[in-house]
């Protein structure tokens, strides 16, 4: 199963402890706030992955 994480803020220690737990056999991390976002290849990740998680 995949996962894909979706970051609103720079991860924190515990966020990233969580995340990891909450991953399957593949995890795919896409950073919203690195800036100059592709909000196109986003919306094929969504649909590529099995489960989608926000983290604000």
């Amino acid at each position: 199963m995949s996962v894909l994480h979706i970051y609103k803020s720079e991860p924190d220690e515990l966020t990233k402890e969580l995340a990891k737990a909450l991953s399957g056999e593949s995890t795919v991390e896409f950073m919203l706030y690195e800036g100059n976002v592709d909000y196109e290849e986003l919306v094929k990740k969504i649909f590529e992955c099995d489960k989608v998680i926000c983290w604000w």
